[in-house]
């Protein structure tokens, strides 16, 4: 069902003295597909490229999207929270995940300089769940076996209704 291998992965850092691709048309790429998707952030691994890249920000507003490029996560509060996640390379699968409410990130911006910024809340979830795509990881290795086994359920529910429809 959840087949591209790059997603298991850990990505390549992206090389601004000898760029892979022009980083510009790198991020109207993923831009471009993440809004067409209305996702709320995406991995460049996700679209089968292997760069340590990925947007984020507000689908319905372009203005709002943010390249991060070749990022490291320095800190991650104590305070946590458990909310569904979902993802554009799992469609319909819905998760409850715990993460950290608030993280510091390093950063590399689209013309090549180096950042920290700090995210907080439904910010901070997107990073790291987009950050987690760039290391190989996918979300469904951070669900504990209760929250997984219920949405591969309500999945399944979710693709046989579907089908009964277009029937």
């Amino acid at each position: 069902m959840f087949t591209n291998e790059l997603l298991y992965k850990t990505t390549e850092l992206f090389d601004f003295k000898n760029p892979q691709m022009d980083p510009h048309e790198l991020y109207n790429l993923l831009t471009d597909t993440m809004i067409k998707e209305r996702g709320v952030g995406l991995s460049a691994n996700q679209i089968g490229l292997p760069y340590r890249v990925f947007v984020m920000g507000d689908p319905t507003n372009r203005e709002s999207i943010i390249p991060v490029f070749n990022p490291t996560i320095v800190y991650s509060s104590d305070d946590t929270m458990t909310l569904d996640e979902g993802c554009l390379s799992f469609p319909g699968l819905y998760i409850k995940i715990k993460r950290p409410t608030s993280i510091r990130a390093r950063m590399t911006t689209i013309d090549g300089e180096t950042d920290t910024a700090t995210f907080e809340g439904f910010t901070a979830r997107v990073f790291q769940h987009e950050y987690d795509h760039m290391e190989g990881y996918d979300f469904r290795k951070r669900a504990n076996r209760y929250h997984l086994d219920k949405a591969m359920k309500d999945l399944r529910l979710l693709q046989r209704r579907r089908k009964q429809r277009a029937a």
